[in-house]
């Protein structure tokens, strides 16, 4: 059974920006950082379509990353992907 739970604790990810993320337009709320509002912004844009990522979109990454970390981002956004596409195409029950 995949155990989901936690994923946040001790990560200094506070419950009101989790919900925030739940929320249509919750990642450009004030609770993140210019640097967090990028980072969630660039990670939505890779799971809805990565190849519609434009330079400009790296650009504003690099505002706030360095190569190192932006691909660490990209190899973390890619992972999640890969588990949830497996765990619902598998029906792999949750547990919460």
């Amino acid at each position: 059974m995949a155990d989901r739970r936690g994923f946040s604790c001790g990560r200094g990810v506070a419950d009101e920006q989790v919900q925030a993320l739940k929320e249509s337009g919750g990642s450009s709320r004030d609770i993140f950082t210019e640097e967090e509002r990028a980072a969630i912004q660039f990670a939505e844009q890779l799971m809805a379509w990565p190849a519609a990522i434009q330079p400009a979109d790296l650009e504003t990454l690099g505002k706030f990353f360095n190569i190192e970390q932006s691909e660490e981002l990209v190899l973390i956004v890619a992972t999640a992907n890969l588990t949830n596409r497996f765990n619902e195409g598998m029906k792999v029950p949750v547990d919460v």
